[in-house]
Parts: C-alpha cells; structure tokens; sequence
C-alpha cells in the first residue's frame, strides 16, 4: 500500500520473530490509540518477507534427527492465518526481500520474483531482517520448501553416515552434535569449535560441564580450530580444510556457525562495522536516521538470541508510537517501553535427558533445562508466537 498523505505507512521489513510480533504489538497496543487520536490520518502496516510460514528454528536440531516428535506442521505455521484478525486496510503481507533502498525517496525496493520488483513507500521503517547463516537448515530462506528440502536431505544423509562434523560451539552447534550423537549413536559426531572453550557466553564451569556431556554421548570436540574451506564430493561427502592445516573427509557436514544480519540493501551509513543496523540500546531507534527502526538479529543492540528478539518488540513499537504521535503535535500518548537484556542466560539441550543453562549467570540443573527446553525445544510454544500472544497486553 503507497503511502498518501494522509496514510502513515509503517513498512516492516522481516517476518520471523522479530517483525511478526512487532505488527501484532503494533496493530494492538498503538494503531487503535492513534486513530482514535488523530481520526484525519490512517495508519497501515505492510509487512515484507520471502516467507509464507513461520518458522519456529528453535526446534531445528530435534527436528533435524526426529520428524515424528516434532513434525514439520508443527515448526511452519501460516502467517496469513494469524493476521486474519486485523482489518485488510491495516494490515498486507508482501512476500519479497528487500534489495534496495532510497533514503530521499523513503523507498524500499522488493524484489518478490525472478525478474520482477516493485517499491514500496514507508513513513516509518522497521528493520527485521534477521540474519543468514552459512547452512539453510537455521534461517528464513527465499521459499519455505527450500528449508524443508534442506532437512530432508540431511535426515536421509544422517541414516547411512558413519561421520558427521559440526563447525560451531555455540548453543546451535552444541545442541546439533547432542541430537545427532544420541539419536545415531553409531555415528562419529565432532564438534568443532573456534574458541578455547565451547558456549563462550557462559561461565567456564558450565561450559567444562557442556563438553563432559557431549563427551558421555560420544561427541569429539575440538578447540581453537575453523574451517577454513570445504568442498562437495560426488559421492555427497565433504572434504575440509581446517585452519590448522588438517584435513578431513565426512559424510556429513553442518555449519552451525553464527549468522550476518541481512542488511545489505541498507545504507552504509546506517550501518556498525559488522553490517547491524546503529540502533539506541533501549529504545531501538535507529541513531543515525529519524523514523527508522530495527529489532533483533539485525540491529546493534541484539546478542542474537530470541530473547533479544521479543525483548525489543515493546520498546520497538513504542517508539514508533510515541514518534507518531509527536509528529501529530501529541505528547504522552505512550509509555517509552525500554530494552533491557538478560545477560548470561541460555538454555542447551545436550541430547534428549538433559542439558546446561544459566539464568542471568546463575547455573541451573540439568533436569531444568530437560523440563523447560530439552522435552520439546518449546515447539508447543509455536502458534503462540506466530499469533503474537506473548503480546497480548500493552
């Protein structure tokens, strides 16, 4: 929908976590109040994306190994279906990407075919692309069927596999190599990992006790190593160049190392060294540009986590509120929501009994993580999130 005079377009752009609850807070908690308010003026979200469903990565490396306890209708959940409830003149969904973007013009180009691209104007900008990863199995692809595919294919490699090689430490690689060596204890399962100590984000103690564990299950883990170049052979395994010179030869390979935001139609100017888009840490407005906004993976603020991800949903759409209302000569409309992150907390599965986790630096036991994360890697939290229902309340 064009941008009129008297239509305030918000343009989100990204429909995973961050930009599909920041419209459902938006289209709840600030557009009623404002068209009561400033009844000469509409208010229109348009949200952006490739993707038709949602999908709940959270429960990539369970579903990556067992498709009958968590199937797949169970991680990709339809997005249109979860906005039927708003009026189709608040609320559209393009399917696209952005690859362009005019700041003069407050254009963004979309490209949503082979051939084919449209611009759409915006009055305030949100930045939710999220992140891409080097494996299509963590991340919002350019179809939903291509991150399906993606699994499928593994499932069927993991079945005949006498070695499977993971390249990251963090939680996602961690959890992997769990799921992996408990459900094919046959399999010899290496985590690799490029730092002195595996999920370097935690304390040493519970990292030491994240690599005993995996240890139990069989998992090889190997430090202060990267790969440092790989290549497909015919018969589908994978031979790699590690950056201490080693080589290697498996069936199967996983990266399951961090993601780079998707950020590349942005202005540089917008733009940290790492390619996040400036935002203000608590009210996650962008510090470079008026009326632009960005959440989650792709913002300055963000660790990466879905936390951070929900976590900046109120604060995100408070500040497109109350910079609304400003521009309507209202002050004290809205109550500033602010952003304050939860240092030291993860949970990680490692396998199907257990697992590490902190809560703001504090260790918890194993059978706490099992109950909370590890049983279902939170799947029965899916529709939920999709239909916003974290956010419900203002």
């Amino acid at each position: 929908m064009a941008t009129t005079q008297n239509t305030h377009e918000i343009l989100i752009l990204g429909g995973h976590h961050a930009g599909v609850n920041t419209a459902h807070y938006l289209l709840r908690h600030i557009i009623p109040t404002l068209s009561k308010q400033t009844p000469s003026t509409s208010y229109h979200v348009t949200m952006v994306c490739p993707n038709k469903e949602y999908y709940w990565n959270i429960a990539a490396p369970r579903h990556l190994v067992d498709d009958t306890q968590i199937p797949l209708a169970k991680i990709f959940l339809s997005i249109v279906n979860a906005f039927r409830p708003y009026k189709k003149e608040q609320f559209s969904k393009t399917v696209g990407k952005a690859v362009g973007l005019d700041e003069e013009r407050k254009e963004v180009k979309i490209q949503i075919g082979p051939n084919e691209t449209r611009n759409i104007k915006y009055s305030s900008l949100v930045v939710a692309t999220g992140a891409s990863y080097k494996s299509a199995l963590w991340q919002v692809n350019d179809s939903d069927d291509a991150t399906k595919n993606e699994f499928t294919a593994m499932r069927k490699a993991l079945a005949t596999a006498k070695t499977a090689f993971i390249a990251g430490g963090g939680p996602l690689g961690v959890e992997t190599a769990g799921e992996i060596s408990s459900k094919h204890p046959s399999i010899t399962t290496t985590l690799l990992s490029g730092s002195k100590n595996l999920l370097t984000r935690l304390s040493a103690s519970t990292s030491a006790t994240a690599e005993w564990r995996l240890n139990n299950l069989g998992v090889k883990t190997l430090h202060d190593v990267r790969v440092a170049s790989q290549s497909k052979n015919a018969d589908g395994s994978t031979s790699l160049t590690l950056t201490d010179n080693s080589t290697r030869n498996v069936d199967v390979y996983i990266d399951a190392t961090g993601g780079r935001p998707n950020t590349s139609f942005c202005p540089t100017s917008w733009l940290s060294p790492s390619g996040h888009v400036l935002t203000d840490s608590q009210t996650l407005r962008s510090t470079v540009q008026n009326g632009i906004y960005a959440i989650g993976d792709a913002a300055s603020y963000s660790n990466g986590s879905i936390i951070a991800a929900n976590g900046g949903v109120a604060p995100v759409a408070t500040s497109i509120g109350i910079d609304i209302a400003k521009q309507e000569g209202i002050e004290g409309l809205f109550k500033q929501k602010v952003y304050k992150e939860m240092k030291d907390t993860q949970f990680v599965p490692i396998g199907p009994n257990g697992g590490v986790g902190q809560v703001a630096g504090w260790g918890v036991p194993s059978l706490m993580v099992w109950a909370i994360k590890g049983r279902s890697f939170f799947v029965g939290m899916a529709e939920g999130a999709v239909n916003g229902g974290s956010f419900k309340k203002a």
